[in-house]
């Protein structure tokens, strides 16, 4: 009998993560809906090409080219609460010998966004990413960690911005996306 209730209260990596990430939404969901104004609710649709920095992602891999969907819950006038997702695709450069290799890109990121009256924000997202590399024949993917920072423009529902993406000592991109936010109202 004491095995088992050790081994049922023993916690593990995916029970903490669980918790946490149940926590983390709580919070969120908790703040919005105490919050006294409505603020602007948005879907944001992208594009955008991805430089990796990292040397030997570089040296394999063309810059990458993806789209992604953002949805944006106003928290006020000038806070928004962001979920993205997207997929980028990056082909291995035929100078190398990974020409025949792909790697596709998945990121999954929740983030608050502050917006100033000049049409400028900031950003920082974090949270999971699927990173599949391809080759005929054969495919691995992995699942790491992400975290963002992101610095734009919005002028008229048009959004310009430049994103610092890295995933630990996996990865670490520069990106640049053009996107259209459509509102949904306050």
């Amino acid at each position: 009998m004491k095995i088992f209730i050790l081994f049922w209260y023993k916690p593990t990596i995916h029970k903490i993560m669980k918790k946490n990430l149940s926590l983390i939404v709580a919070f969120i969901l908790s703040a919005s809906f105490c919050y006294a104004q409505k603020g602007n609710n948005q879907i944001s649709v992208g594009v955008e090409t991805n430089f990796f920095l990292s040397n030997g992602y570089s040296s394999i891999y063309n810059p990458g080219l993806g789209g992604n969907v953002k949805g944006l819950y106003g928290l006020g006038d000038a806070s928004q609460v962001t979920l993205t997702t997207g997929y980028t695709w990056y082909s291995g450069k035929s100078s190398s010998q990974y020409g025949n290799q792909s790697l596709g890109l998945i990121p999954i990121l929740a983030g608050y966004r502050y917006n100033l009256k000049s049409g400028f924000y900031g950003e920082g997202q974090a949270g999971l990413a699927i990173l599949r590399t391809s080759i005929p024949g054969f495919s691995f993917s992995q699942t790491n960690f992400a975290a963002a920072i992101n610095a734009g423009y919005v002028y008229k529902g048009f959004d310009a911005s430049i994103r610092y993406y890295t995933e630990g000592d996996v990865i670490s991109l520069f990106a640049i996306r053009l996107a259209y936010n459509f509102s949904l109202g306050k």
